[in-house]
């Protein structure tokens, strides 16, 4: 059925990303389709209940692939909605609002997982359900009355201190990994807007690049010279022909994913007594607060950063005043 090799492919390529750091997403997907276009796949599961979610998911994903949204995307809600038809065996329209709360609280009491964690399954459902309902799928969107919870967003600006920056520099053991850690804090880049960038399209002279980020709006950001340095030694001696930024370090040294980023980050962090959740988008929250600290503007920040809004700036201001007092409490000994 076509419907199942879709959702093989879907979940295989999910899995292939959270297994390996870096694989060609493209010729992966070739190579799966041509495989199974000879096969007739059945799941195993012939509960109505489970086959009606698992129809239902498949249905929301090619809607959303001909809206536009790129396979790591399709990757995430996929294995969103999976875990939830998991839970709950129903069929969609069946499923009502106590079902989705008793699921929200199940998975936060047992995993212990994060409020931000928890909002973006809630984004995702609340996507998924009005799908449904404006293709009349199903007669009641179970999720209108669910809200997403509320989170503390000074808790989500975790930045590093001068000493734990220095440290995570320290632990880069090569060449990939420097440009890598060097490149995300001196740009400020959110983890995914580098990925497409291509060794041309980088001004050497200016130490500069465009990226494109939410909304798809361009903005120019900026690298140091010490990030120079390690860029250009990077691309000398990596191997292969790739012309993207960052690549894999087998063949075919295929671009680097947003996971394999990830991976490489958290791997570095291991080498270190750094107690922070350490992640590209700390590089990031770091780049901010001690450019604050440095007395950059606001304004300046909030362009670098691509903000739309000065409020969401400004929740670094007040960051920086408590790393100030760390740096100011550590330096005065007496």
């Amino acid at each position: 059925m076509e419907n199942a090799r879709e959702l093989v492919i879907i979940k295989t390529m999910y899995d292939f990303q959270e297994t390996f750091e870096d694989i060609d997403k493209t010729k992966v997907r070739g190579i799966l389709e041509k495989n199974l276009c000879d096969y007739v796949l059945v799941n195993q599961s012939t509960a109505l209940m489970a086959s009606d979610m698992k129809e239902k998911i498949i249905f929301f994903l090619r809607i959303k692939k001909l809206e536009g949204l790129a396979n790591d995307t399709l990757e995430s809600y996929y294995h969103t909605l999976n875990e939830f038809s998991k839970h709950i065996i129903k069929p969609a329209a069946q499923i009502n609002t106590n079902d989705i709360r008793t699921y929200l609280y199940t998975i936060q009491s047992e995993n212990d997982i994060k409020k931000t964690t928890v909002n973006t399954k809630i984004i995702i459902l609340k996507s998924f359900f009005k799908c449904l309902l404006e293709e009349e799928l199903i007669k009641k969107n179970p999720m209108l009355k669910i809200k997403t919870m509320k989170v503390d967003k000074r808790s989500l600006r975790t930045a590093l201190t001068i000493e734990e920056l220095e440290k995570l520099r320290n632990a880069c053991k090569d060449i990939r990994e420097k440009a890598i850690v060097e490149f995300y804090y001196s740009t400020g880049c959110r983890l995914s807007e580098p990925l497409p960038i291509e060794i041309s399209d980088i001004n050497w002279n200016e130490c500069s690049l465009i990226v494109v980020g939410k909304g798809s709006k361009e903005r120019e950001v900026f690298f140091s010279k010490k990030c120079k340095l390690y860029l250009e030694e990077y691309f000398k001696t990596r191997k292969g022909d790739s012309q993207h930024l960052f690549c894999g370090i087998k063949k075919p040294y295929a671009a680097l994913s947003d996971s394999g980023i990830q991976k490489i980050v958290k791997k570095i962090a291991k080498r270190t007594d750094i107690k922070k959740n350490i992640h590209p988008h700390i590089l990031r929250h770091t780049f901010a607060t001690l450019a604050l600290q440095s007395g950059m503007s606001e304004s300046a920040i909030q362009e670098l950063l691509g903000h739309t809004n000065i409020d969401t700036t400004k929740i670094y201001a007040k960051i920086s005043k408590s790393n100030l007092q760390y740096e100011y409490n550590k330096t005065m000994i007496a």
